[in-house]
C-alpha cells in the first residue's frame, strides 16, 4: 500500500494522487526519472520525497513515514507495521477526573489487563513497547485520560496512532464501535450486547464497594472485547480502504477472535479476589449483621 502512496509529496492530495494513478504511475517505481509529470519544480521534490520514503521503509522507520504521510492516511501504514501494533481501550470511574479503572491491551504477545488498585502503574511501560497504537476514539478520549492520570512526561508517545473512529467514518461506516461491529458481522456475544460505558462504571462501583469479583470479571470481559475487536475492525477497514481506492494490493486476512477466547477465559478466572477484596466483603457482611 505504501508503494502506491504519493500524498507524502508536497502539493499531492487525494485528487492528484488518483490522477497519477490514472496516468499509469501506480507505484513509486513508476514515477519517471525524467520528463515532466506534475511540473519541473514539483517533480524534483517528488523524486526526493519518494527516495526518502523508500529509505525510511527499507529501515522500517515508522516515525519518519508517519511524519511524511498525512495523518488521515496513516491507515496505509498498517500492513508493514502490524507486528508493532497494540490495540487498546480504557474504562473510567465516571468521575469528573476520569480515573482509569480497567485498561486492556492486545498485541502480538497476547492480551494484557491493567486494573486500578492492582497493576495500573505498569501500563505506561507496557504501552511504550509498541510503536503503533490502534484505538477507536482513543485520540479524543483514551489517550488524553491516560496522559492526565499518569502525567504527560510519564506517558509514552507512539510513533503513529491510527484512530479507527475517523478511518471508518471516512469509509462511510458511521456510528459507534459496537454499531460498526454489528454492521460488519463481527458483533459481540449475547451477554455483552447492549452493555455500554455507563454499565462499565456501575460494574466498577459494585466491585469497589462490595469486593464483587463477578462484577469485575464482567467489566474486564467487556473491556477486553473493546480492545481485541479493534484488530478485526482494523483489517476490515484497511481492506475496504484498498477496495475504495481500487488498488492492486494484497488484502489482509481478517482476524478471528476464536483462538483468543481461551485466553479471555483464563484471564477472567485469574481475577480472583485480592486480600483487599476479601477485607471489603468481610466489612460489608459485618455491617449487614450489625444493622
Amino acid at each position: 500500500m505504501l508503494l502506491h502512496t504519493f500524498q507524502h509529496i508536497p502539493g499531492v492530495g487525494p485528487w492528484r494522487e488518483k490522477d497519477l494513478w490514472s496516468k499509469g504511475i501506480r507505484t513509486w517505481d513508476d514515477f519517471p526519472d525524467g520528463g515532466i509529470v506534475i511540473s519541473r519544480k514539483a517533480d524534483t521534490v517528488a523524486r526526493q520525497r519518494i527516495a526518502e520514503a523508500r529509505e525510511a521503509l527499507a529501515r522500517k522507520d515508522l516515525k519518519e513515514l508517519a511524519r511524511m504521510v498525512p495523518p488521515r492516511e496513516h491507515w496505509r501504514l498498517f500492513p508493514e507495521f502490524q507486528d508493532d501494533a497494540v490495540y487498546f481501550d480504557i474504562e473510567t470511574d465516571g468521575s469528573q477526573t476520569q480515573v482509569p479503572t480497567v485498561v486492556s491491551l492486545f498485541d502480538a504477545a497476547g492480551l494484557h489487563v491493567f486494573i486500578q488498585g492492582r497493576n495500573m502503574d505498569a501500563l505506561p511501560e507496557a504501552m511504550a513497547t509498541r510503536r503503533l497504537w490502534v484505538t477507536f476514539n482513543g485520540s479524543c478520549f483514551d489517550v488524553p485520560v491516560l496522559k492526565e492520570y499518569f502525567g504527560a512526561k510519564n506517558f509514552p508517545v507512539p510513533e503513529a496512532h491510527i484512530d479507527l473512529r475517523f478511518v471508518t467514518r471516512r469509509l462511510g461506516m458511521g456510528g459507534g464501535l459496537k454499531e460498526i461491529e454489528d454492521k460488519l458481522g463481527v458483533g459481540r456475544p449475547p451477554h455483552l450486547k447492549g452493555v455500554n460505558g455507563y454499565d462499565a462504571v456501575l460494574l466498577w462501583r459494585a466491585y469497589l464497594r462490595r469486593g464483587d469479583v463477578e462484577a469485575l470479571r464482567y467489566l474486564v470481559e467487556y473491556n477486553l472485547y473493546d480492545s481485541f475487536q479493534l484488530r478485526s475492525l482494523m483489517d476490515l477497514a484497511y481492506n475496504k480502504g484498498a477496495d475504495d481506492l481500487n488498488l492492486d494490493v494484497p488484502r489482509l486476512k481478517v482476524f478471528e477472535r476464536g483462538d483468543l477466547l481461551y485466553d479471555v477465559s483464563r484471564l477472567l478466572l485469574e481475577l480472583g479476589p485480592t486480600e483487599r477484596d476479601l477485607d471489603t466483603l468481610a466489612r460489608v457482611r459485618a455491617m449487614e449483621q450489625d444493622s
